[in-house]
């Protein structure tokens, strides 16, 4: 039978492992991420504009919502095609998502000719009307549009926003499709369409409704945000970088520990001998 020394050693030896338990459990990362954001850089053939544009999806800003910020961050808008108009995703859970538009802002809404600025817009009450739409499909094809002209790309994701219609968006206002888009400034030698037309400067956010408890946000890929009015114009699409190289986990600490229990281990039965 061990004595109370050996007892309290032995003591000390758990709550030492113990410890480091809780160390090594705080450095976990959180299991469920409340954001996720994607970009995609690119070129702009027509124009030759750099195009660089980001989203963030955020499911804890507001509650059983998925609020998405969609930004443009590439080079002065020259001609529609620079324009970021739609942005589309998918979702890989084991069913849809039932989501609708619950509201759609933009900071600030800009036009060059009439050199004003415009605070707090509600893209979906603008003078002509709603400007953005939100899209989805539970086809395996996706959300498909309008491929009729030449070198036109389908939309393969599900779920979509868009200012232009694409054959894929309704009830979107106004003759001029790329108006309410988003731009980053004016190119130099910007078109008649690029001042003449209001665009929003830089981002837009959107609260999509209808979240259900199961949503899983890290589940959402497959990013493509689409510029100009047609199909056939400029897309860039998010590319997952490659895994970190696995790294050898450090063995200094499991070795300090394992010595520091077989130490202890000793002097407990020399303590235990001496009791006898």
């Amino acid at each position: 039978m061990l004595t109370t020394s050996s007892q309290k050693i032995l003591g000390y030896i758990a709550l030492g492992v113990s410890s480091l338990t809780v160390v090594m459990a705080s450095q976990i990362p959180q299991a469920y991420a409340a954001s996720m954001t994607f970009s995609a850089t690119g070129t702009n053939s027509a124009t030759s504009s750099s195009l660089e544009s980001s989203v963030i999806f955020n499911d804890s800003l507001n509650p059983g919502k998925l609020t998405i910020t969609l930004t443009n961050l590439g080079a002065g808008a020259k001609a529609p095609s620079d324009v970021l108009t739609s942005l589309f995703w998918d979702y890989n859970g084991s069913s849809p998502l039932n989501l609708s538009l619950a509201s759609a802002t933009a900071a600030t809404v800009t036009q060059k000719n009439t050199n004003t600025t415009t605070s707090n817009v509600n893209l979906l009450n603008t003078p002509n009307g709603k400007e953005w739409a939100f899209a989805s499909t539970t086809k395996a094809s996706g959300l498909g549009g309008d491929v009729s002209a030449a070198g036109a790309v389908a939309v393969t994701q599900q779920y979509g926003l868009g200012t232009a219609g694409l054959g894929i968006f309704q009830g979107i206002g106004g003759s001029s499709q790329q108006k309410y888009g988003i731009i980053n400034g004016y190119g130099s030698g910007a078109n008649n369409p690029i001042k003449t037309n209001p665009f929003v400067n830089n981002s837009a956010t959107f609260v999509l409704s209808g979240l259900t408890a199961g949503f899983d946000i890290k589940k959402i890929s497959n990013i493509r945000f689409q510029y100009g009015t047609n199909l056939n114009e400029a897309a860039t699409y998010y590319v997952a970088p490659p895994p970190p190289p696995q790294k050898v986990p450090e063995p200094s600490a499991a070795v300090a520990l394992g010595l520091f229990a077989i130490g202890g281990v000793r002097v407990v039965k020399k303590k235990s001998l001496l009791a006898v």
